[in-house]
C-alpha cells in the first residue's frame, strides 16, 4: 500500500522463494516417477527382433496368399473367357447350321408336298383305270359252293331272272380268300356294259326272293368309300333320300357326288 493509502494496480509481484520451491518438487517427481519405469534402453532387445521377425514372416506369407489367390482368380478368368469364347464360337456354328437345317427342311417339306400330290393324282389314275376294267363286272354274293361247280351257268341264270336272257358272259369264278364257313362270290365279267346297267337296275326287284344278291365290283379305293358312308346312307333312305353309288362317289337322283358334311 503507498503513502496515499491506496492500493497498488495490476498483477502483484511473485516471490521468488516460493518459485524456485515449486521447481524443486516438480523435479521431485520426475526422478520418483523415472524410478518407477522399467529400465528401457534404446537398444532393440532379443525378443523384439523376433516379433519383428515374425510379423515379415506373416507378412511375407499373407503377401504370397495374396499373389496365389490373384493368380488363381486370373486363370479362372483366362479359362472362363476362353470357354466363353469357345462356347460363343460353337454358338455361331450352331446357328448357321440350324438356319441350313431350316433352308433344307423347307426345301424338304416342299418336295414331300409336291410328291404327296404326285402320290394322290396317280393313285387316283391307277383307281380310274382299274375301275375301267372292272366296268363290266358283276358280283354274285351268297350262293353256295358244291364240288364241280359251273360258275359260268350259274351266272347266266342269274342274268336271266335279273332280265336279260342272252347275256354274253366272258367268264366267270370264284374269287377272294377262303374263309370257313363263307362262301366265296362269284365274279362275272360281261361281255356287255349296257347288260351290266340292266342287272343293277332290276336286280333289287327281280332278287328279292333270292338268298343271293348282286354287287358291284368295286376297287378297293371305291369299296373304302362307299362303306364309309354306309350308314349315313342308310338314315337318308329311310327319311326318303336315295342315292347310289357310281364313279367312285355317292351320287343324287341327278348324279351330282352327295355332300355328307
Amino acid at each position: 500500500m503507498s503513502a496515499s493509502g491506496k492500493k497498488p494496480r495490476g498483477r502483484p509481484p511473485k516471490d521468488p522463494s516460493k518459485r524456485k520451491g515449486a521447481l524443486v518438487d516438480t523435479q521431485l517427481k520426475l526422478t520418483s516417477l523415472t524410478s518407477s519405469l522399467p529400465n528401457i534402453s534404446a537398444e532393440p532387445t532379443e525378443e523384439d527382433s523376433d516379433a519383428e521377425s515374425e510379423y515379415h514372416t506373416l507378412s511375407e506369407q499373407l503377401d504370397s496368399a495374396v499373389d496365389k489367390i490373384f493368380a488363381e482368380l486370373t486363370k479362372i478368368r483366362n479359362d472362363f473367357q476362353k470357354a466363353a469364347e469357345k462356347h460363343s464360337r460353337e454358338i455361331r456354328q450352331l446357328k448357321s447350321e440350324n438356319a441350313e437345317l431350316k433352308e433344307n427342311l423347307g426345301a424338304l417339306q416342299s418336295r414331300v408336298a409336291d410328291l404327296e400330290l404326285a402320290r394322290d393324282k396317280h393313285t387316283e389314275d391307277i383307281n380310274k383305270q382299274e375301275r375301267f376294267s372292272r366296268r363290266s363286272n358283276i358280283r354274285i354274293v351268297g350262293i353256295k359252293s358244291e364240288p364241280n361247280q359251273d360258275c359260268l351257268e350259274v351266272a347266266r341264270e342269274v342274268c336271266r331272272k335279273a332280265g336279260v336272257v342272252d347275256c354274253k358272259i366272258e367268264r366267270a369264278h370264284r374269287d377272294g380268300r377262303i374263309v370257313a364257313d363263307r362262301d366265296r362270290h362269284i365274279l362275272v365279267k360281261l361281255s356287255y356294259y349296257q347288260d351290266k346297267i340292266t342287272i343293277m337296275k332290276n336286280k333289287r326287284q327281280a332278287l328279292q326272293n333270292e338268298s343271293y344278291h348282286v354287287l358291284d365290283d368295286l376297287s378297293r379305293s371305291d369299296l373304302i368309300e362307299k362303306r364309309k358312308w354306309s350308314q349315313k346312307v342308310s338314315e337318308l333312305y329311310q327319311q326318303g333320300t336315295r342315292l347310289r353309288f357310281s364313279g367312285g362317289r355317292w351320287r343324287s337322283s341327278s348324279g351330282r357326288p352327295y355332300d355328307f358334311e
